[in-house]
């Protein structure tokens, strides 16, 4: 009779140990799955600094008339106008310091290189001031499958 309470006890200990590590091991399924990648968020955030740097600043520097500026942006049409983060750092006496310092990729707590995470200007004819497209490089360990 003492063996077989034993073994009541010991059954009871081992269902409680399992019932608690199922419910630790759901708790942190449950808080990684719902850290949600950032990707999205910076490539936007990158792209209004992208253009408001390129509309405000670079356009109206570039060529003292129409023609010049066609002929100058029309070089970069296909290699495109590289900004990286520690330029737009610059730009506008800091103006994008905060921003740029939430450059972080969340699922990783890794942050973006300044150097290599850029945005990439393609002006395209007529060469107006909003006649571009931008394309986004974020290196702050985003992979494809995000």
């Amino acid at each position: 009779m003492e063996e077989r309470k034993l073994n009541k006890k010991f059954v009871i200990l081992i269902s409680v140990i399992l019932l608690l590590l199922v419910a630790i091991i759901v708790c942190l399924v449950v808080f990684s799955s719902s850290k949600k990648s950032n990707e999205k968020s910076l490539n936007t955030s990158l792209t209004e600094m992208g253009r408001d740097f390129y509309e405000n600043f670079y356009y109206e520097q570039v060529g003292s008339s129409a023609d010049e500026r066609t002929n100058l942006l029309s070089k970069f049409t296909d290699i495109g106008i590289k900004v990286d983060l520690e330029n737009l750092e610059r730009y506008k006496d800091g103006e994008f310091k905060s921003k740029i310092s939430e450059f972080v990729n969340n699922k990783t707590d890794e942050k973006c290189n300044k150097t290599n995470t850029k945005a990439i200007i393609y002006p395209k004819s007529p060469y107006g001031k909003t006649d571009y497209t931008i394309e986004v490089v974020l290196e702050c360990g985003f992979d494809a499958k995000n």
